[in-house]
């Protein structure tokens, strides 16, 4: 999914006994409130799971509302590199969307639990 060719299962992996989940997804739903989005469910198992209502949001907002999109995509902090890169790969360029939203929230996430300490 990255340029590095890191993946969402190598996230899982760190994540182990939900440590972030809950960081993670308070964060999406901060992020992505603007636009007026919120999970279904209370919990989530992994960050896979996200990712269904991520991709339907984000097809939503940006075939909608693309202003609002863009904020959104600078809130997240996704460089115009990375968004350039997420636009030019093969596939569902939802679902890559959705997964480069929750990459870069779950590294905002880990840095901030890294220098917190």
């Amino acid at each position: 999914m990255t340029e590095n060719g890191a993946d969402i299962t190598l996230f899982d992996t760190m994540i182990k006994g939900n440590l972030y989940l809950e960081d993670v997804k308070f964060q999406i739903e901060k992020d992505l409130g603007l636009g007026g989005f919120t999970f279904d469910k209370d919990s989530y198992l992994k960050l896979e799971d996200f990712l269904t209502e991520l991709t339907n949001f984000v097809q939503k907002i940006r075939s909608e509302h693309h202003s609002k999109w863009m904020k959104i995509v600078y809130r997240v902090d996704l460089t115009s590199k990375q968004y350039k890169f997420v636009q030019q790969m093969g596939g569902d360029t939802d679902e890559n969307m959705a997964k480069a939203i929750l990459l870069r929230i779950f590294q905002k996430v880990q840095t901030r639990k890294y220098y917190k300490g």
